[in-house]
């Protein structure tokens, strides 16, 4: 595949200059023009995305994939879009040593490392990063701060680059907002409080109380009809509930079987859909950070189950009296969703 788009991404310190580039930028489609799925992308691909919030977009000859979002998502959160576009260029992605069917991406990044360099030469090239991933005494990850955004750069144990991932910077009002969701989630009920209250009636005053300031109550009618009550796009997270008698828990909380009982929880990273980010923790030390290396070693032990493609999978784990689930983008390298669902009887 030779063509415009590979000459301009190429060039060097070139791909965060997409970062902020409406989808109408003409420097956006130069670059798209030969890529696989552009023919495909039409006015309703477009509202489709404005409306969930994301488009992803993979070239996996190049080694390059985009995700964009909906302009007022993007706005939120980064500022202003340089150009226009009813979705704008919000992550870009250079694979290295990734999967067998996606090409290492060839151009230099930042001076002069790129997505086939070892750490050494990222940390002699652009400093001491913001943090480091180290499992089982390798790197797995590894973020810096540099001036055109956030760069996670994320490793194989053999010490190989997988991927390079540039995101801009939170805006000024994003940080002020994003640290004011991280106080209000700290009063709401954690992940390992939820899993001690796996059977215990919504309405209950315990519960009740776990939730300040959200509307708690207003949602109990949606969990009734729909068995969640769903806080993702305010709060980036939801609950389940099922019937007391469904449930197989280790506490037996005061209920009749028929009563709507806690059931589980999910945990959204930003922009997973519109949604934003639940800033409160995470169970076993989980962060959206991590990659799925970095889970398995924080949970201990294999998981009881997984699935994984090139680009999404996830692990689970099945406990005595709930199940864990951990949803990744692989092409991100990062943790998407985190679910809690309490054991049903018969499982």
């Amino acid at each position: 595949m030779v063509g415009s788009s590979v000459k301009a991404l190429t060039l060097p310190g070139d791909p965060a200059r997409l970062l902020g580039r409406g989808w109408d930028d003409p420097v956006l489609q130069q670059v798209l023009s030969a890529w696989p799925d552009r023919e495909y992308v039409d006015d309703e691909s477009i509202e489709k995305a404005v409306e969930s919030g994301r488009l992803s977009l993979f070239n996996s000859d190049l080694g390059v994939y985009l995700f964009l979002t909906d302009e007022d998502s993007f706005a939120s959160r980064y500022g202003p879009s340089k150009t226009d576009g009813a979705i704008t260029v919000g992550r870009v992605v250079l694979f290295g040593r990734f999967h067998s069917n996606v090409q290492p991406y060839a151009g230099a990044i930042f001076e002069g490392v790129g997505a086939q360099s070892l750490f050494q030469a990222w940390t002699d090239a652009i400093g001491e990063p913001e943090w480091v991933h180290n499992v089982t005494g390798a790197v797995r990850k590894a973020r810096w701060q540099v001036t055109e955004g956030v760069v996670d750069v994320s490793f194989a144990a053999s010490g190989e680059c997988l991927l390079v991932s540039i995101t801009p910077s939170l805006s000024r009002e994003a940080l002020t907002a994003r640290s004011a969701a991280q106080q209000l989630h700290a009063q709401l009920l954690s992940p390992d409080g939820v899993l001690a209250f796996l059977g215990k009636p919504l309405k209950s005053s315990d519960l009740v109380r776990s939730f300040p300031l959200i509307g708690y109550e207003s949602k109990l009618g949606e969990a009734a009809g729909y068995g969640k009550m769903d806080f993702s796009h305010e709060y980036g997270f939801e609950l389940y509930a099922a019937a007391r008698d469904e449930l197989k828990v280790a506490t037996p909380f005061d209920a009749q079987p028929s009563d709507l009982c806690l059931s589980g929880a999910k945990y959204r990273t930003d922009l997973d859909f519109k949604c934003v980010q639940w800033e409160g923790p995470l169970p076993f030390g989980i962060t959206f950070d991590d990659g799925p290396d970095t889970v398995l070693a924080k949970l201990g032990r294999p998981a009881d189950h997984q699935d994984f493609d090139e680009m999404d999978g996830f692990h689970r784990w099945q406990f005595p009296f709930y199940d864990l689930h951990v949803l990744y983008s692989l092409a991100e390298d990062r943790v998407y969703r985190v679910t809690l669902l309490g054991r049903r009887r018969g499982d």
